[in-house]
């Protein structure tokens, strides 16, 4: 068992629908913070995009598999699509507990 920080993710756009998009795993706030900030600093100005990824309220601890974490570790982030995301809770590689 691997504590690690989870990030759900939306994604919006410019006709005020939202749809969820994943959720990115980091092996610490300091990687949520620098992964966030990397990926706003990449638009090329103070506009909004008309399709986009936010984040979602607050980032949480969970746990993931030993294989998981290594690959996680290897990076600092991964970043999972809705997909990726559910299965790997429902294959118990991303955890939480209460």
């Amino acid at each position: 068992m691997n504590k690690c920080i989870f990030q759900f993710w939306e994604e919006s756009s410019d006709d005020n629908n939202s749809v969820p998009d994943g959720c990115s795993l980091h092996t610490t706030d300091i990687e949520f913070k620098n992964y966030v900030e990397n990926l706003y600093s990449n638009r090329l100005n103070s506009e909004i995009p008309n399709q986009y990824s936010k984040f979602v309220g607050n980032s949480f601890d969970c746990f993931v598999s030993d294989e998981l974490f290594e690959r996680l570790f290897k990076s600092g982030t991964i970043r999972l699509n809705e997909v990726e995301k559910n299965n790997l809770i429902q294959l118990e590689e991303i955890f939480f507990k209460e």
